[in-house]
């Protein structure tokens, strides 16, 4: 991307000067123009870039001769004075080039756990995804129209978006659940937020971003949801994912009780309950964003749509701990209460 973005993004982050920014860049076999940008804009604004390679070929490599002394408390000792993480992602975060036997890959697991849960404790922790021909692999795009499509995300208005997030917060904010119906109407679902508080999403969070977020209470969203097209996780591989197309959900105290389609049914009972809890509801935002493409990272943030969480909203302040958290994404209309 340009430089020019990377400027941009720096500045809505809210990197300031003095400030430590240890950069996570997941590359794949070379290093790329985007994390010299990067630090440089970094750099720009007063402040401290580090950076921790985790190149794949070497990842497969260490993990694959890994012990349980590999990551311990010294590694994460690493990041003890970084004020700012940020994960500069030109392939999937935690993702091998070759499967590891049970015990390394248990290992692994762990690994990723605690590096999760310790940069989670900084003041600000980002995911910045880069256009790069394994990540439009992974959504199943072609590589030039995904390029286009997250600069154009990415090349915002950032100052404009707060805002308009800021102003519709404070309008929903009002409100103690709402009704969503879908499918010209046919279809209703009830959420209930309680005291839960909206979160913004304007450019110190995901990137691309460009949303406002709750996370509903566990047991309070009931009734039924129809969604055009949804892609769902494989639990038992990473890699791998199930797509479904016109698809009605119904939802009974929080969780998935089943749906339309007897495939999907199937998927649902094999997560369990935890990871089939409504736990978001997200609205999006960005004005970058014009058209959906199967990309959920993209299609969440298309002003018009909402999204459902399901599985883990411990981050998103809920109660739900789960393997995964999953978006789907749909058009509807609300009924605020």
């Amino acid at each position: 991307m340009k430089i020019e973005v990377y400027k941009k993004i720096v500045k809505a982050a809210g990197i300031e000067a003095g400030d430590l920014v240890l950069v996570q860049y997941w590359m794949e076999d070379s290093f790329s123009d985007d994390i010299a940008y990067l630090q440089a804009q970094i750099a720009a604004a007063g402040a401290t870039p580090v950076m921790v390679v985790q190149n794949i070929k070497v990842s497969q490599l260490i993990n694959e001769n890994a012990t349980e002394n590999t990551y311990d408390d010294k590694f994460f000792k690493l990041y003890e004075d970084a004020d700012v993480v940020i994960d500069l992602m030109e392939r999937p975060i935690g993702v091998l080039s070759k499967p590891l036997e049970p015990g390394k890959m248990q290992l692994l697991s762990g690994y990723m756990r605690r590096l999760f849960e310790t940069c989670a404790t900084k003041k600000k922790m980002l995911q910045l995804r880069v256009p790069t021909e394994t990540m439009a692999g992974k959504e199943g795009l072609e590589f030039e129209d995904y390029k286009a499509r997250m600069e154009a995300a990415m090349d915002i208005d950032y100052d404009a978006l707060k805002e308009k997030c800021g102003e519709l917060k404070a309008t929903n904010e009002n409100y103690s659940g709402v009704t969503i119906k879908t499918c010209d109407g046919k279809y209703s679902l009830e959420m209930t937020f309680g005291d839960r508080k909206w979160d913004i999403d304007a450019g110190d969070g995901d990137l691309p971003c460009g949303e406002i977020s709750i996370a509903p209470i566990e047991s309070g969203t009931n009734g039924e949801v129809y969604f055009d097209k949804i892609y769902l996780p494989d639990a038992e591989n990473p890699k791998a994912r199930y797509e479904f197309n016109k698809v009605v959900l119904t939802v009974k105290d929080g969780v998935i009780e089943h749906s339309d389609n007897d495939e999907l049914n199937e998927v649902l009972s094999s997560y369990g309950k935890e990871n089939s809890t409504v736990c978001e509801l997200g609205i999006g935002m960005n004005p970058g964003v014009t058209s959906l493409c199967g990309c959920a990272v993209l299609d969440e943030k298309m002003i018009g749509t909402f999204h459902i969480g399901i599985g883990d909203n411990t981050m998103l302040g809920g109660e739900n701990e789960a393997d995964f958290h999953n978006d789907l994404i749909g058009v509807g209309e609300y009924f605020w209460k």
